[in-house]
């Protein structure tokens, strides 16, 4: 599984030594000793069964190698893209070139500019799909222009690395055990999720979303809400993950925080225009043109791509030669979902008179919907973060408060279960190994595969959504608003 080269061996005797000094309770020994959770004889034969020393260390050993491989991966994956001649034909490209276009005042959004400087600019010719961001991405990644190619992605890629430490630092924040085996864990689950690797690897800006949403996240819940409104707003340069914070914000009553977010953005857009050479006619004119395009394009398309983890991709698997079923179909799935979240929502209305307060349990079903409803890619999983937080959240509030459940711990395995799936272990290491075996840019994956293996991301975002909802309405979990603890 892993070289035992002499570096190898010493980043494995590394993990083990931080895993064991960081394997610890602290505080919350005490209560968990004296949990009736804990005490259900299910869960005693469990204990006792991991108790014994071979299991023990198997346990052990497949959290150590699984990290140390991780991590192995990792550093040779940040190697090996900043020491290549050129950087890898991915996403990192698209944002480059729009960013050298704007600096030459040209339009990237429109089609036959922005497949010029493409091949222009990177030698690299042919169809290129369109580019479809909205203008307020221009000044985000203006500094890219002012750099060569190679120096530019090994930039890009350090503020990856930076965006995801933000990442693990917010979710440790979010976090209400202060125990180090818990933040262990929660930095070790929220790491493991496919879209930070994959994030990194394409050059893609899931990473910097998800980093602005959770500290936008942390800041409102302080009631911050002009630098939280800055970041939603900057956010907004991908308002297929971002849009759906807006209504929330609206529907929590934080209209502050709402009016700095739709400002930046405006600020932004415009700003974008202007330094592009553009108009807002002209933008959306070609956006008109342009999207069909990048929709069609086989990794985009929802009766082709392999990729993509929302749900309306559902329905064209199931019914590829009916288009009119295949969107009933998907849009009947996220019709029910959005109905059952609303239900939540007022549920809570009608008990709490909606105070402005924001809890963990809504932004994680704000951010499940957004990767459903809207084109997702396996990046958008960087979003799940908060999910992995609630999930640990909720389990330690179970061991320390209640008796166990059988019932409601099958819905917190099925929570765990499908974030397992958006792991780079199960995603990568399955999906993408299998999915390279056929033609699926061609369309040759074969039906039965296409509508269960390669569906399983997709049905994972839905399953996650349903286990957070039903977990939040039977939960006693404390409002994130109410915590005292801040950043």
């Amino acid at each position: 599984m892993i070289s035992l080269g002499w570096w190898n061996l010493v980043i494995i005797i590394t993990v083990a030594w931080f895993l064991k000094y960081n394997w610890r309770l602290d505080r919350d020994q005490t209560a968990w000793q004296d949990s009736l959770f804990l005490k259900a004889p299910a869960l005693q034969k469990f204990s006792q069964f991991c108790s014994r020393p071979i299991v023990n260390w198997i346990f052990q050993a497949v959290i150590i190698l699984a990290v140390t491989r991780f991590l192995c991966y990792t550093i040779w994956l940040v190697y090996d893209l900043t020491n290549r001649p050129e950087p890898p034909y991915w996403d990192f490209k698209w944002f480059y070139v729009a960013s050298k276009l704007a600096h030459e005042h040209l339009s990237p959004f429109n089609v036959e500019l922005f497949n010029q400087g493409f091949c222009r600019i990177t030698k690299v010719c042919g169809l290129i799909p369109s580019f479809v961001y909205p203008p307020n991405i221009i000044p985000p990644i203006w500094f890219l222009g002012y750099f060569p190619m190679k120096t530019a992605f090994t930039i890009w890629t350090v503020l990856h690395l930076i965006a995801t430490g933000f990442v693990l630092w917010g979710a440790n924040i979010l976090l209400e055990s202060q125990s180090r085996a818990l933040r262990t864990i929660c930095s070790i689950s929220v790491a493991f999720l496919y879209g930070f690797v994959f994030d990194l690897q394409v050059g893609n800006v899931a990473t910097f979303i998800a980093m602005l949403l959770l500290w936008m996240f942390i800041l409102a819940r302080n009631n911050r809400d002009l630098p939280a409104g800055i970041l939603l707003g900057i956010a907004l340069f991908k308002p297929t993950l971002v849009v759906l914070f807006i209504p929330y914000f609206i529907i929590k009553k934080r209209f502050y925080l709402v009016l700095v977010s739709i400002i930046t953005a405006i600020i932004l857009a415009l700003f974008g225009l202007a330094i592009s050479g553009n108009s807002l006619t002209g933008f959306l004119q070609d956006a008109i043109r342009g999207f069909p395009l990048w929709l069609n394009d086989p990794s985009n398309n929802p009766y082709i791509s392999m990729s993509r983890i929302d749900l309306r991709v559902v329905g064209p698997r199931f019914f590829p030669d009916s288009p009119f079923l295949a969107k009933l179909f998907s849009d009947l799935i996220i019709l029910v979902l959005v109905g059952l979240v609303s239900w939540y929502f007022y549920r809570k209305q009608s008990r709490n008179a909606w105070s402005k307060n924001i809890d963990l349990a809504e932004m994680v079903l704000v951010s499940c919907l957004s990767i459903a409803i809207n084109y997702s890619q396996p990046t958008s999983s960087v979003m799940l973060a908060p999910a992995v937080v609630f999930l640990l959240n909720d389990l330690c509030f179970q061991i320390k408060n209640c008796v166990f459940s059988g019932k409601r711990m099958s819905v917190w395995l099925l929570g765990v279960g499908c974030i397992l799936v958006q792991t780079a272990v199960i995603h990568a290491g399955l999906l993408v190994f299998l999915g390279k075996r056929w033609n699926w840019k061609g369309g040759e994956l074969p039906y039965l595969l296409k509508v269960t293996v390669f569906s399983l991301p997709s049905y994972a975002v839905l399953g996650i959504t349903l286990s957070v909802l039903v977990l939040a309405m039977t939960s006693g979990q404390k409002q994130v608003g109410e915590f005292e603890r801040s950043p």
